[in-house]
């Protein structure tokens, strides 16, 4: 070491130390996380719609506010949106934080409701304020690129809503996206959902309170390094979900929250869905590599919660206090908020091609039974007579049993597309679930043909098959 260079290094120390002491006193331990959940919706309530993110087209936004309008809301879009940035973006940064701004700052607005994700939201944290979305407190809605708002909701101390956005809300092309929009729906107008869910393999039991955080994992780790960041002395019980990442990269960003010191304060931890994640390091599953991170905190993991980006995307409350209880059967997740309690069994809906002869070569056993419906056209409505056998059906096997799985074989003519056909399976999910609130539906497989014409071997009736399950 140069002596002559000594004496400097050493006062540079001495004088970084001294810069120092403030910023780390400044850093010191934050207060917990603790949130306000907005008002419930009413009919006749204004809800935003914005593009903070990636573009979304005007067709899709009106698609979405009529929806919203069925609902019995108000739809307002905000003054930016339909604009495109750069091929991807949803306007400008300034005109995206201005459509925020305007429904944060509108008394009226009571939810905002995203139009989609993609990528940019990040751009947005440095001009925006945590006193501003803590000055009005309302429903903000949406989830991937989403998530770095709900995070932002959450530290500013306000609830909001990991769930499908308007993107989802316009094109209800399954029955498990119409399950998804009809809980979040639900859940706005004060329905709180208490989830009941099947075992998995990946599962570490054990049960747990704390504040919810999280969503995609791509988008929740880089705010850690800013005023973003939910990780002070506060319990939580993280969720994270990823799409199209590989698993190395998924490895990589579950490493930075174990070296940032975000799994020292999980309480509990929540794996949702990984879609289309490449397996380029060899684990069995995802849920396998990352529970290598969480087992030597002695904390429970539920595995396969479904939400992100499948259709079956569960609607639940960011920065809400919650309970996670992992059994050896079964896993809940419910929400300690004001609200109407409800339990919900989520299980995704299986949707099948199949060829008319299935129907006619049944044999069902002495607990299936069979039900002949007649639709009116292409259309989610039952004959009169038809509903009426189908409910006198419920009512009878719902008094011996309270789970069924139901198959549910739909043939129409000349039309290309199986939206019908999900339709009318929603229709007979949801008469079961209203006939019978006490039972529920652990799998429901849709099967659909197109056929020439009705004829006497195909008549012009869609079969349905219950089959109570024993315990």
């Amino acid at each position: 070491m140069n002596k002559r260079g000594f004496p400097i290094q050493i006062m540079l120390v001495i004088l970084s130390f001294i810069l120092l002491v403030p910023v780390v006193k400044a850093a010191g331990p934050k207060k917990p996380l603790k949130c306000v959940a907005p008002a419930y919706l009413k009919p006749g309530d204004k809800v935003a719609l914005i593009s903070p993110s990636y573009y979304c087209s005007m067709e899709t936004a009106f698609r979405a506010a009529d929806t919203l309008r069925s609902w019995g809301y108000e739809p307002v879009i905000g003054p930016n949106v339909g604009k495109q940035y750069l091929e991807h973006y949803a306007g400008t940064v300034e005109e995206r934080l201005a459509d925020l701004r305007w429904a944060l700052k509108d008394p009226d607005i009571k939810a905002i409701l995203c139009l989609r994700g993609g990528y940019s939201t990040l751009h947005l944290v440095e001009g925006l304020s945590l006193k501003e979305l803590a000055a009005s407190p309302k429903w903000l809605i949406g989830y991937s690129d989403i998530t770095t708002l709900l995070s932002m909701e959450a530290c500013a101390g306000v609830m909001s809503i990991h769930g499908v956005m308007g993107c989802n809300i316009a094109k209800q092309d399954s029955v498990n996206v119409q399950q998804s929009c009809t809980l979040m729906r639900n859940l706005l107008q004060g329905q709180v959902p208490r989830y009941e869910l099947p075992a998995h393999n990946e599962n570490i039991l054990g049960r747990a309170t704390g504040t919810l955080v999280g969503g995609n994992l791509a988008t929740f780790a880089p705010l850690l390094c800013s005023q973003v960041n939910e990780i002070g002395q506060s319990d939580i019980i993280l969720f994270v979900e990823e799409v199209e990442e590989t698993h190395h990269n998924i490895d990589r960003l579950f490493n930075m929250l174990k070296m940032s010191g975000v799994l020292a304060h999980c309480k509990g931890i929540i794996l949702g869905d990984f879609t289309d994640c490449e397996n380029d390091v060899g684990y069995e599953s995802v849920e396998a590599m990352l529970r290598q991170y969480i087992e030597p905190y002695h904390i429970p993991l539920l595995c396969g919660f479904p939400a992100g980006h499948e259709k079956l995307n569960l609607p639940f409350v960011i920065g809400a206090p919650v309970t996670l209880d992992v059994r050896a059967d079964s896993a809940t997740l419910s929400f300690d908020i004001p609200g109407e309690q409800r339990e919900i069994y989520p299980r995704e809906i299986i949707f099948q091609d199949a060829e008319f002869a299935e129907c006619l070569n049944i044999q069902p056993s002495k607990d299936t039974i069979l039900v002949k419906l007649y639709w009116r056209l292409a259309k989610a409505e039952l004959l009169e007579s038809s509903l009426a056998e189908l409910d006198s059906v419920l009512q009878t096997v719902c008094t011996e049993s309270n789970r069924f799985e139901l198959t549910y074989w739909d043939y129409t003519i000349a039309e290309s597309s199986s939206y019908p056909a999900t339709r009318r399976g929603a229709f007979l999910y949801q008469r079961m679930e209203s006939i019978c609130p006490n039972s529920r539906v652990t799998k429901m497989t849709i099967k659909h043909e197109i056929i020439e014409r009705y004829t006497e071997k195909q008549p012009g009736y869609r079969v349905l098959m219950i089959c109570p399950v024993r315990e």
